[in-house]
């Protein structure tokens, strides 16, 4: 009885917060309609002081995620109405390139739809907007003959220590245009915080090393969160669309490419979900759905501790990178690592999970290698102690 208790709790926990999202979206919306791009942002972490940030997140980045916009000194203000130092995002951050003192500069992008690609090719960024669905970064670039889809993002982050907080980046390109990435980091030591992150196929390309995204939304249909990177995504909604008639959803498309510890950044590659969303806004009748597939052999992911949605997550919950395909399903199963804890939800009921070797449901002491602590930065900063530590995967009743 407590343990049904328990689910009841987390699952209202995990998606009340979801539709109070989607309530003050619509809102800010609305009074953006009304009031304009002009005030500056009040909106603040409301107590969240105690968030999990990852150690290698420095005292003075911390302070900064946690203030208003209001409250920070900036570096540049972007608005798209003139009220700014600059009236487009590159031209604030060609301004920051100019600066080489290493130092991390902040950027202010007030409220408005910025119709352009961003790159980020210094350190030490940080890009703070007006609110999801406020500050809106549009692209529609897709994956064609002359362009590999690594070079389609949106915002395509380069460079370590990137910080983007309360802005939606998104790309338009649709359904048809096949692969598509809003976002691409190539940054260690980046951090998404409240972002929302839209599209379709391939929408976010976590790419490479340490990457910690929380309180975030990100949507999309194929292999919408793929990529090689060491990352963790901790309450964050993913959102699943409906894709080209007879295709099905992938959620994940993680790109471990092998063990071997000679190649550390490799061999720790994997993405964990801690405490987070599986759901829809969408009609996904007649759509299959799966948590991943492997991209490369040695693919890796974890969910614990989430909400998985029974109308959108297929009972097998996994699948091999080409669906019904007998050759794959036997490499798949003998290399990939995917691994399941303590999640609800009907889309959480394991009993007609994959039979692979390479599927685990987590016990409690397993768990523990996929914290924000040890999974993002144990191997640097941990000593190999028993230090105990707060997983903090339930309401801790």
């Amino acid at each position: 009885m407590k343990q049904y208790y328990k689910a009841a709790l987390l699952r209202y926990w995990v998606v009340v917060p979801f539709l109070l999202w989607l309530v003050a979206t619509e809102e800010q919306l609305a009074a953006g309609a009304v009031a304009g791009a002009a005030a500056e942002s009040s909106s603040t972490w409301g107590g969240q002081g105690q968030l999990q940030l990852p150690l290698w997140v420095r005292p003075g980045d911390r302070r900064l995620l946690g203030m208003s916009v209001a409250g920070m000194a900036v570096d540049a203000v972007v608005a798209a109405d003139g009220t700014g130092q600059y009236t487009t995002i590159k031209q604030a951050v060609k301004a920051a390139e100019a600066d080489t003192s290493g130092r991390r500069y902040t950027i202010h992008v007030k409220a408005g739809k910025y119709v352009e690609d961003v790159e980020i090719w210094r350190p030490n960024i940080t890009m703070i907007g007006d609110g999801i669905g406020r500050t809106i970064i549009s692209g529609m670039k897709s994956k064609n003959k002359n362009r590999g889809t690594a070079c389609t993002g949106t915002l395509n982050v380069q460079k370590d220590g990137f910080i983007a907080r309360e802005l939606t980046v998104e790309n338009t390109a649709g359904p048809q245009a096949m692969q598509a990435a809003a976002v691409v980091v190539k940054s260690d030591r980046a951090v998404f915080f409240r972002c929302e992150i839209t599209g379709y196929q391939d929408t976010l390309l976590a790419d490479v090393y340490r990457q910690f995204y929380r309180e975030c939304v990100i949507s999309g249909t194929i292999d919408f969160v793929w990529g090689e990177a060491t990352a963790v995504f901790q309450m964050c909604h993913l959102l699943v669309r409906r894709p080209l008639e007879g295709s099905h959803n992938t959620i994940t498309a993680q790109g471990r490419r092998h063990t071997n510890d000679s190649e550390p950044v490799v061999a720790r590659s994997g993405f964990v979900f801690q405490e987070c969303n599986v759901s829809t806004k969408e009609d996904l009748r007649g759509v299959d759905t799966y948590l991943g597939r492997p991209w490369h052999p040695y693919s890796r992911v974890i969910f614990m501790s989430s909400y998985l949605d029974g109308n959108v997550v297929n009972p097998k919950g996994w699948v091999a990178w080409r669906i019904n395909n007998a050759t794959d399903e036997r490499s798949t199963a003998s290399t990939v690592y995917y691994a399941e804890y303590n999640n609800t939800g009907a889309g959480a009921n394991v009993t007609q999970r994959v039979n692979w070797h390479g599927f685990h449901l987590l016990a409690p002491h397993e768990v523990r290698n996929f914290t924000v602590d040890s999974f993002i930065d144990g191997g640097s900063w941990l000593p190999e102690t028993n230090v105990p530590y707060h997983l903090d995967l339930d309401l801790g009743l």
